[in-house]
């Protein structure tokens, strides 16, 4: 089909529609839990959930992103392979990013919420030391994924050693 099919531009249509949908989600974590960190624990519950379900969707659209992905080297009939380094650094990349979003900020959010919903409705959450703690590790795995995506932005933009 090659790249200047209608296929391979649909595809490549929704795999930056994807991307854009799974990197604002992540992005705007940062100003989710910004704002719930300062507010009182009521309304920190409210944000906590809301940036759980930004979340959920934004790994929906990752996920949906590396699909289609493969399938837009499929259909490039030779001008992208998988072997190619930023390809293949690009995986790795996204495997990690997942792995980070998975293993740290999903579950400390989590547990945020958790916290929240267990405090006087009126406590500050920044005034709470087990929140602090969990919203410092929540910030190393929201830096380290959105760091990850700008590798990522890169890679796929540049697309070095090719």
């Amino acid at each position: 089909m090659g790249t200047t099919s209608a296929i391979y531009r649909i595809v490549l249509l929704l795999h930056v529609a994807t991307a854009i949908v799974g990197i604002g989600g992540i992005i705007a974590h940062g100003a989710y839990n910004a704002k719930a960190f300062a507010s009182k624990a009521s309304e920190a519950v409210v944000l906590f959930k809301t940036t759980r379900a930004v979340t959920n969707l934004a790994h929906y659209a990752l996920y949906a992103l590396v699909i289609l992905g493969i399938v837009l080297i499929s259909l490039s009939d030779g001008t992208f392979s998988m072997g190619a380094p930023w390809v293949s650094g690009s995986f790795v990349v996204w495997f990690l990013m997942v792995g980070a979003a998975h293993g740290m900020v999903k579950p400390t959010l989590a547990k945020m919420q958790e916290r929240a919903a267990a405090m006087e409705p009126g406590a500050i959450l920044k005034d709470d030391t087990e929140i602090v703690g969990l919203a410092k590790k929540l910030a190393m795995g929201e830096g380290a994924t959105q760091l990850l995506l700008v590798i990522a932005l890169v890679l796929m933009i540049w697309q070095p050693g090719n």
